[in-house]
């Protein structure tokens, strides 16, 4: 445990790192080729139809792009940590239920994404859901969690 506490910050900020990339390289893909990714969620077994296209495919890539730059910033990394929580829980929900519920799985990934199974994809999705968590815990533990300390200094 001792390696941990004194590794926390590096664990903190390689995954902010990690994050960064990705969401930039996500946001930017799905807005510079956005008709594609408009028709990948409109054709989409789970969230197919025009009205929920036209929203994600926007909103999406801007919550990507606002998350990375949240992540830049010490002071507002926390923030953008529990963002990057919050999409990927949205992307492996997403992924488990194309794997397990889908009538048929689309290809909609690009990059190297696009190499892996739905199966991988989702293992990716979990494991980096599963960064984001244990990234926030550390920064809580590098700030000392405010509702853990007692009044007056006890």
């Amino acid at each position: 445990m001792k390696w941990y506490q004194k590794h926390r910050e590096t664990i903190v900020q390689t995954a902010c790192l990690l994050f960064i990339i990705l969401f930039t390289y996500a946001g930017l893909t799905k807005l510079l080729e956005g008709h594609l990714f408009y028709d990948s969620i409109r054709n989409s077994p789970i969230l197919g139809g025009k009205a929920m296209a036209s929203l994600a495919s926007w909103a999406l890539p801007l919550s990507e792009l606002a998350v990375a730059l949240l992540l830049i910033w010490k002071k507002t990394r926390l923030i953008g940590l529990y963002g990057a929580a919050v999409l990927m829980l949205l992307f492996t929900g997403y992924t488990l239920a194309i794997v397990f519920f889908a009538p048929y799985r689309p290809c909609s990934c690009g990059g190297v994404i696009s190499l892996l199974s739905w199966e991988q994809h989702l293992v990716l999705n979990a494991i980096l859901l599963l960064l984001a968590l244990m990234a926030i815990w550390s920064s809580l533990k590098n700030k000392g969690i405010p509702w853990k300390k007692t009044p007056q200094g006890r």
